[in-house]
């Protein structure tokens, strides 16, 4: 098959592309998309969005003491009183997705019947793993082992700083960055492509719940599921800007003895929203997509160094006996709710990641839904869950298991789990070498992933394609401004509360697009 290969997602047109066949839809929903083409955004989404993120800047601004406090009450009521449905969504949508690959909805494809992919598989597979395979897994790839094997999950239980610790340590990482987080967003994704490419809606979040609510996603409900994927992002892109700063400054210090000061935190996000920001604004997405290229370069150099250069079998013997206990335990897993277990240990973890993956699950849809015409469901489904499950694994055991094997406990307990990565480096050769990669591997993965989200935003309030450049770069000052609010106190824990706290009413949201997905699929079976 001859495929055209684009370079950017951002370059696909919104329309289907075919002229023989019209998508299957109705003169009000053209009438709807044409109206908004002729604003620059939506005024309610806008306004609403944008009036509500000030204010909380304001707010974090002139009453620190009063966000902190309310911070904390929404982390322990959250994670206390709703821990048990966000583990029961994440495992229902497992279950969606294995369905609707199994079964022969499958064979249904994002398109219409005469729709071909528009990018080469291997094109397709590699913006698939790098769509949300942020900043984040350097942070936690090297920590959450680390963190574990020291201190045993409660499901596990048993001895720390043992064989089996490691074993069950690296299980657990496992899960939290495995099947359910992709399923999230694979999950997301369907509605909303089939919707975008067979009803000819727009790209905006509200698409996908067509399916659900029907012609309403054009009125005030639709622009109330955009507000709350703006917030989302918001939160979710806050989160990894939190933890980009926190890991820069961490790695400024542990591996070159640079202190700076109580305000760094603030200056090196302030860098990178200048940084995105500008990219944004000027049209700058090429040179950002070719240092995200470098990036994937860096990224696997990376991980083949420590392969090669650190205790290459226990690497794969703690990756291989990990995998079958992922295997084996996933049920238990996916359900467990750590009864009588004191301390917040669930929420900490396991619920701050379905919450950080629901938090991005609105633009990596987008994301992979605009990558994925003319692919069948069966192939986005299974490309979505199995490959960069695959990747995480093969990063985790390897960077995860590095840390496990030098034992960087003593650094996390002294210097913070953000300095995970430069104490593995500390243990190789050329580690100085090593560690200017690791820090433009952190750098360079936000700076895409972040670049991405604020025309994302600006998508969500303006349903164009191509938004304007002072609405990009208002969502990138916003990004910005939320993210160091957050995390200039260097608390970790107010970081994680963004995700979950924005990712609240998607819980709810992701289980109406189970349902909406099905019905919308057999509606489409029955009309074409």
């Amino acid at each position: 098959m001859n495929e055209t290969v684009r370079e950017r997602p951002f370059d696909l047109p919104l329309s289907t592309g075919n002229t023989d066949q019209k998508p299957v839809t109705d003169i009000k929903d053209n009438k709807m998309n044409e109206n908004t083409q002729t604003r620059p955004f939506d005024p309610f989404i806008f306004w609403t969005s944008a009036s509500i993120t000030v204010l909380f800047v304001l707010w974090s601004l002139i009453f620190p003491e009063n966000m902190n406090t309310v911070i904390n009450a929404v982390f322990g009521w959250t994670t206390q009183y709703w821990a048990w449905l966000y583990l029961l969504t994440a495992f229902l949508l497992v279950i969606a997705c294995f369905v609707l690959m199994g079964n022969t909805y499958g064979k249904m494809k994002l398109g219409l019947p005469q729709d071909k992919p528009e990018f080469s598989n291997f094109s397709w597979f590699a913006m698939l793993f790098g769509s949300a395979i942020a900043a984040g897994i350097v942070f936690w790839g090297p920590a959450e082992p680390a963190y574990h094997y020291m201190s045993s999950p409660p499901f596990f239980g048993g001895e720390a700083k043992t064989p089996q610790a490691a074993a069950n340590a690296m299980t657990y990482s496992f899960f939290h960055w495995g099947l359910s987080a992709w399923a999230i967003y694979a999950m997301l994704t369907i509605p909303l492509a089939h919707a975008c490419y067979t009803r000819g809606l727009p790209f905006k979040f509200s698409s996908a719940f067509y399916y659900v609510i029907g012609d309403k996603v054009h009125g005030i409900w639709g622009k109330i599921l955009d507000i709350f994927a703006v917030f989302a992002t918001l939160g979710g892109l806050a989160t990894t800007t939190g933890l980009v700063a926190l890991q820069l400054s961490s790695g400024l210090k542990f591996q070159y003895g640079l202190e700076l000061g109580s305000g760094s935190m603030y200056m090196i996000i302030g860098v990178l929203t200048a940084i995105f920001t500008f990219a944004v604004y000027t049209g700058l997405e090429k040179g950002v997509k070719i240092i995200g290229d470098v990036n994937m370069y860096v990224f696997v150099g990376v991980w083949f160094f420590i392969l090669v250069f650190g205790p290459t079998m226990f690497l794969i013997n703690l990756t291989t006996n990990s995998l079958g206990q992922y295997i084996y335990y996933f049920l238990p897993m996916s359900l467990y709710t750590a009864p009588g277990v004191e301390g917040n240990w669930l929420g900490s973890w396991t619920v701050f990641y379905w919450a950080w993956w629901m938090s991005w699950a609105p633009f990596v849809a987008i994301f992979i839904a605009r990558i994925s015409k003319g692919r069948s469901i069966r192939e986005t489904i299974c490309a979505t869950l199995f490959l960069p499950t695959i990747g995480n694994f093969l990063w985790y055991g390897v960077i995860g298991g590095a840390g496990i094997r030098y034992d960087v406990t003593g650094t996390l307990e002294k210097h913070g789990v953000e300095s995970a990565i430069f104490a593995i480096a500390q243990n190789l050769p050329m580690s100085g070498l090593l560690a200017l990669c690791l820090i433009f591997l952190i750098s360079t993965f936000f700076l895409t992933s972040a670049n991405s989200a604020a025309v994302s935003l600006a998508m969500f309030v303006s349903g164009h394609e191509n938004p304007g450049r002072n609405l990009r770069a208002f969502w990138g000052i916003a990004l910005g401004a939320v993210a160091a609010v957050l995390a200039g106190g260097g608390s970790l824990k107010a970081i994680q509360t963004a995700s979950i706290a924005t990712a609240f009413p998607l819980m709810f949201l992701l289980l109406l697009v189970i349902y909406g997905t099905f019905k919308g699929l057999n509606q489409y079976r029955t009309e074409v």
